[in-house]
């Protein structure tokens, strides 16, 4: 290490970074605290990276500042600080602690809580007074009434009494039991108020980061904490509002974002920059073996009876049960809140989204919408149909992407005309790719497939293979009042087997495409249909196998 220059000739602004345990500091150095306010958060898809900033006061010597709120979710890691000064300060080592920090509760609730505790007591106050005076009148009730001159009261003189005493007791109980109905809903009340603010005393365990420093004279400093935190993701939302009700289809396609941070940490008021990058994905291509390729040998049979499998251990039992409850809750999904529209910056492999201004998210189980960006495209409208699947028209609305941002995998809320039609997944697409979206059945173009004639011919006495013609229509008839495209799918069978041949037969309409995106056997009829226009294609070919044999089609893997 070379030997350090002179305080004066340093410059009075200095900037270090620090990871763990660069530089040792003195033992028993003084302790500093300091309060950090998080200033930034970038999110990725599965975890996040959380700025925070410090102003502190550092005497001349050496000294250890704390940081006692880091959640339990920080990689210690991922642990990096920056400082600059008014004068020399050196960086030492960062010390990674347990602690605790006492639940803090919000104001408001906490004042709603001690009313309701005061309303409690006062309660509690008014419910003893009518309890002694049920009391008094049970008493009273109990002794005999005092007699007139020495004389037993007369009939009419007791009835009175008794017709007394029990209204009162009446009028009593009502009024307890009015009383104990108002104390059970203010208990529950605060149970509620208790579970929101947290029970007094009780703590949270936290992370504390102890940041040794130390400066020949006293200065004022700036650090700048970051760190990685597990249990916050974001996963991307489209709206795709499509209105064909004027001159040119038109097409607004939304990007959203939902977010949840589970980290244990609120964020507040901070700048949240979203990022396309996936930090637990693979850093490199994984390591390819080789692969051996021989003939494959039967086991020798036994001819003991296999051992039964054993019962899974309750361990075991009990893990899975704890994967399917955490699955079940990853698959929640909640309302949208809030929109924001955010600042694009792309990058060479990834895109950040900025959202203006600063936003406040706290940590629990919620979802929170947020609006990214929003883009007018002018999409080409055509109609598709397979009617040997299905015979229903599908308004299909395409269109290049454009800009560097990609687009990733997420669902999709198709609107048409301001109607809700459905969801539908969306791939990942890079900017330039072709984007394809499906927008609803149109109930205006009808589409009929009609089998015709099939002719099957047996082998002659000569021949040995049998003969088999299939041929089928489909009609398509435009309803609208302005024309339509439509690009009409069908198939034919292929053969792997050369003892089965395939051949199209003169009255098949000749498709515009074949093997469509690479799948053998579909083609395509691109159409137009004017307004009330009906056309038809017909599908036909021959098919030869031996006689004897069993046809039997099968799907081929797309």
């Amino acid at each position: 290490m070379s030997t350090p220059r002179p305080a004066s000739s340093l410059p009075r602004a200095l900037g270090l970074i620090a990871p763990l345990g660069l530089v040792a500091m003195p033992a028993g150095a003084a302790t500093l605290q300091a309060n950090s306010r998080i200033e930034q958060v970038t999110l990725y898809p599965d975890a996040a990276v959380v700025t925070r900033r410090l102003a502190v006061e550092i005497p001349a010597g050496s000294h250890d500042i704390l940081l006692p709120d880091l959640p339990m979710t920080a990689d210690p890691a991922s642990l990096r600080v920056e400082a600059s000064g008014s004068g020399r300060l050196l960086l030492g080592g960062i010390d990674l602690r347990m602690g605790v920090a006492e639940a803090k509760a919000d104001a408001e609730l906490e004042a709603r809580l001690k009313a309701r505790r005061e309303a409690r007591d006062r309660l509690a106050d008014r419910i003893d007074t009518t309890e002694t005076r049920k009391a008094m009148v049970q008493r009273l009730a109990q002794g005999d009434p005092a007699p007139k001159d020495g004389k037993p009261l007369d009939l009419e003189s007791w009835l009175k009494a008794v017709d007394a005493v029990g209204k009162t007791l009446q009028t009593l109980n009502d009024e307890l039991r009015g009383l104990r109905i108002e104390e059970t809903k203010i208990n529950e009340e605060i149970t509620a108020l208790e579970a929101a603010v947290g029970q007094p005393g009780t703590q949270n365990p936290r992370r504390v980061a102890a940041i040794a420093v130390e400066a020949p004279e006293a200065i004022k400093a700036t650090l700048t904490v970051s760190y990685r935190v597990a249990g916050a993701s974001w996963r991307p939302v489209y709206d795709a509002r499509l209105d064909t009700r004027g001159a040119k289809p038109s097409l607004e396609l939304t990007r959203r974002a939902l977010i949840r941070q589970r980290t244990g940490e609120d964020w507040r008021e901070a700048k949240v920059v979203l990022s396309t990058l996936r930090v637990q994905r693979g850093t490199a291509a994984p390591v390819l073996g080789s692969e051996r390729l021989g003939f494959y040998e039967p086991p020798p049979p036994r001819s003991l009876p296999m051992p039964m499998a054993a019962a899974p251990a309750p361990e075991a039992v009990a893990r899975m049960a704890e994967q399917d409850r955490r699955q079940k809750m990853a698959a929640e999904r909640s309302e949208p809140a809030e929109e924001q529209q955010a600042q694009l910056a792309a990058n060479p492999f990834h895109a950040e989204f900025t959202l203006p201004g600063t936003v406040t998210l706290p940590s629990g189980n919620e979802e929170r919408s947020l609006r990214l960006a929003s883009e007018a495209i002018e999409p080409k409208l055509q109609h598709k149909a397979a009617p040997v699947l299905d015979p229903t028209a599908y308004l299909e609305a395409s269109f290049n992407l454009k800009g560097e941002a990609p687009l990733l995998p997420g669902e999709v809320l198709l609107t048409r005309d301001g109607a809700f039609i459905g969801r539908a997944r969306l791939g990942a697409i890079a900017g330039g790719d072709k984007v394809e979206l499906g927008f609803g059945a149109d109930e205006r173009v009808k589409i009929t497939r009609i089998p015709l004639q099939k002719e099957a011919r047996d082998a002659g006495i000569f021949g040995s293979n049998r003969t088999e013609d299939n041929r089928f229509r489909t009609d398509i008839r435009n309803l609208h009042a302005f024309p339509v495209t439509l690009q009409l799918l069908d198939r034919l069978p292929i053969s792997e087997d050369q003892a089965i041949t395939i051949e199209r037969l003169s009255e098949m309409t000749k498709p515009d495409i074949e093997n469509v995106e690479d799948r053998r056997g579909v083609m395509a009829w691109n159409l137009t249909l004017a307004p009330q226009e009906s056309k038809a294609v017909v599908t036909a070919w021959r098919v030869r196998w031996p006689q004897g044999k069993t046809l039997r089609p099968q799907p081929l893997p797309r």
